[in-house]
């Protein structure tokens, strides 16, 4: 049962109750509310007496690519745009643009001149030399005499980069520029002038980079012109001495010639073929006795045709003659002497028509031969060109990759001029900064938010340590979490000043109060401990003294009367106390009769409760150890447990003297009064220890001078007015 209870409770400390912190900030809600106002108060009287800031700003187009940029600029620059605007704002801020600044704001003067009014005029408030510390120094002698002009100088650039916020230009072109001081006018003249230095500075740096260009390039192109002339004239040299052209015409003419004379060559084979298969048709007739009148020339020949016709009618004129006349007939002799005749002309033409058909095969292979001799001879020469044209090529070429070059440069060398000439810049101001009329700082509401939260925090801090870190017991529960002890009730704080009864009285004035309530709930749980035999002896104590632990005894014993017989021994011999509270003597108490100097203790009664004895200390004694440890102690107090029914003791705190160690050996029961929102956890735990080491009865805690009100913040639970009645 025990370790399940044991989780139970584990569980529970692990969970985080809102509501528990909800009611530590209201039960502190005076201290929260009180380091709110502190910080509140602060903070207005920090608006009140800071100075005025102004704030101008600036809007900033600024193209990535230059107006007269190529192409391959562009990509350049569009590919690299985050870099340009890093660039640019490291530009804007840089120490340059600034004293460009100061420059045109004459601040140096102007500061050298207020200086010296200032001197005069100390007492002055408003002047120009107070506005230029204001946004430049944060002491008056961070520029001294000492300095020059462009000490001076140097000291207000870095001011003013340092107060510059330059931001913008990521998703858009747009870049903001923007500064804060004290004179709203002087923030607008910064601003402004950091425009036009910024846009100056890159106009400036552009046509610096283009003379740097052009002159690189006038130099290149001077000496890039005298390479390309040496080329040239070593290339001219070398055709004149080598008798060449130039390799482009030169290829020209030998393919032309080579053209020419594949063309020759394929007429005179042709010519050559045709001629060699008429002399080998003449060969064959030749061979065979054939007619030289089948071949092609022959029959092509107008002789022969002319020879043949005639030869056809001489023949009809002899066939014509030889009907007519005979072959004897003079006519028919001399006829057939003409057909003689033409038949042997025929002959002989076709003879010198194949003598002729000889002739051309042998001319044609002669010509056939001489136009290969004539290609060999141009191969030959080609080949033999072709030695000298590696050369001929190199030094074109030479000349050629220099005449290119040297045209590049030229025409950069123009194109930068060009663009030397041109004064466009890419920065454009596209809202100028005005003078500012409402300041950006003390942001009044900001800072009593900020203040709030501020004092809302210290607060919320305040409470929780004084809440979590003191250390102190403020409800019962804590009492059962820290000591593993039953806690057995509270007895209510009451104040003095609005009740007439003394709280050591108030069981006796009303046992229908609160107060008397919350005792009879102690009273229950005494008897409740061991229901069959409950304690006869209670031994009442605490850790150190105004815990309550007297009040807490006379109330119980009060309490405990109401059902029997009940006795109340003052054994606080060091600081008695039951009998100046009670009202009643104390000229024979028990340290008398345990000295022996009393033969007998005075018992004491109260009118109110009848059945309620009340045992004084008497005369303070000098040994109060030695007597409630002596026998005789022992004895008297045996003898009153015979007598009464219930027995309590009111002992002196643990700590400070050891008596309540002795007495609890007495004592059934002992009750530990711990006293709200004071006693310590520690100074608790160091009372048990002691206790414990003496094998103590240790029946429980009580928590002493509880208010209420105070305890209902821990929960509704806790002692309401209501609980205990009217």
């Amino acid at each position: 049962m025990q370790e399940v209870l044991a989780d139970t409770k584990k569980q529970d400390n692990d969970v985080i109750d809102i509501t528990q912190y909800l009611r530590i900030f209201t039960r502190r809600k005076w201290s929260i509310i009180v380091s709110i106002m502190v910080v509140v108060a602060l903070g207005i009287v920090y608006i009140l007496n800071a100075t005025p800031i102004y704030q101008a700003s600036a809007k900033i187009q600024a193209d990535p690519v230059q107006p007269n940029a190529s192409a391959q600029d562009n990509y350049v620059l569009n590919s690299m745009i985050f870099l340009f605007y890093e660039t640019q704002y490291e530009i804007i801020q840089s120490r340059k643009v600034a004293e460009t600044v100061v420059d045109k704001l004459n601040l140096v003067e102007k500061y050298k001149k207020e200086l010296e009014s200032n001197r005069k005029l100390e007492n002055e408030s408003e002047s120009i030399l107070n506005q230029l510390r204001g946004f430049i120094f944060t002491e008056d002698e961070s520029i001294g005499n000492s300095l020059n002009d462009s000490d001076i100088r140097t000291i207000l650039a870095k001011q003013i980069q340092a107060g510059l916020v330059v931001e913008g230009g990521t998703q858009s072109q747009i870049i903001h520029v923007s500064y804060q001081n004290a004179n709203p006018a002087l923030a607008a003249d910064i601003v402004n002038a950091v425009s036009e230095s910024y846009i100056e500075f890159g106009l400036e740096s552009r046509l610096s980079q283009i003379k740097d260009t052009s002159k690189w390039l006038s130099e290149q192109l001077d000496d890039l012109r005298i390479t390309l002339q040496q080329s040239e004239d070593r290339l001219r040299e070398f055709q004149l001495n080598q008798n060449l052209i130039d390799t482009e015409q030169q290829e020209r003419l030998a393919n032309a010639q080579l053209q020419t004379l594949n063309s020759e060559l394929v007429k005179a084979q042709t010519q050559l073929s045709e001629s060699k298969e008429l002399y080998e048709q003449v060969a064959r007739l030749k061979n065979g006795n054939g007619d030289y009148r089948s071949l092609g020339p022959v029959l092509q020949s107008n002789t022969i045709r002319d020879l043949v016709r005639e030869e056809s009618t001489l023949i009809r004129k002899v066939q014509e003659l030889s009907d007519r006349y005979g072959d004897k007939h003079p006519k028919m002799i001399a006829a057939r002497l003409d057909l003689a005749s033409a038949t042997d002309n025929i002959k002989r033409e076709a003879a010198k028509i194949v003598e002729n058909i000889g002739k051309q095969y042998d001319a044609a292979k002669v010509q056939e031969q001489n136009v290969r001799n004539l290609m060999a001879e141009t191969r030959q020469g080609l080949q033999s060109y072709q030695g000298n044209s590696f050369e001929l090529t190199r030094l074109e070429r030479e000349v050629e990759n220099n005449r290119r070059i040297y045209e590049s440069f030229l025409a950069k060398l123009l194109e930068t001029d060009i663009s030397g000439e041109y004064d466009a810049s890419n920065i454009r101001v596209i809202d100028s900064a005005v003078t500012p009329t409402i300041p950006v700082k003390p942001r009044a509401m900001l800072i009593v938010f900020a203040c709030i939260v501020i004092g809302s925090t210290i607060g919320v801090l305040i409470a929780l340590y004084r809440e979590l870190a003191g250390g102190v017991v403020r409800i019962p529960n804590q009492l059962e979490d820290a000591f593993a002890l039953p806690a057995l009730g509270i007895t209510p704080f009451v104040k003095r000043s609005k009740s007439k009864i003394k709280p050591e009285m108030q069981y006796i004035a009303d046992q229908r109060s609160t107060f008397s309530e919350a005792i009879n709930t102690i009273r229950t749980g005494i008897l409740f401990s061991n229901i069959d035999n409950p304690p006869q002896t209670t031994l009442v104590t605490s850790s150190n003294g105004s815990e309550g632990k007297t009040t807490l005894s006379i109330n119980l014993a009060v309490a405990l009367s109401q059902l029997d017989k009940t006795l109340l021994i003052e054994l606080d011999l060091r600081k008695p106390a039951i009998s100046k509270d009670l009202e009643i003597k104390n000229d024979s108490g028990l340290s008398d009769f345990l000295t022996g100097s009393k033969s007998t203790t005075e018992i004491n009664s109260l009118t109110t409760a009848p059945n309620l004895s009340i045992i004084t200390c008497g005369t303070v004694p000098n040994n109060p150890m030695e007597l409630i440890s002596s026998k005789r102690f022992a004895l008297l107090l045996e003898q009153y447990k015979e007598t009464y029914r219930y027995i309590v003791i009111d002992s002196p705190p643990t700590l400070p003297v050891s008596d309540s160690c002795v007495l609890a050996k007495s004592a059934d029961a002992v009750l530990v009064a711990v006293k709200a929102e004071e006693t310590k956890i520690r100074t608790v735990k160091e009372t048990l220890s002691r206790l414990n080491k003496v094998k103590a009865p240790i029946l429980g805690l009580i928590l002493t001078q509880a208010s209420t009100e105070k305890m209902s913040y821990y929960g509704d639970h806790y002692y309401q007015e209501t609980y205990y009645g009217e």
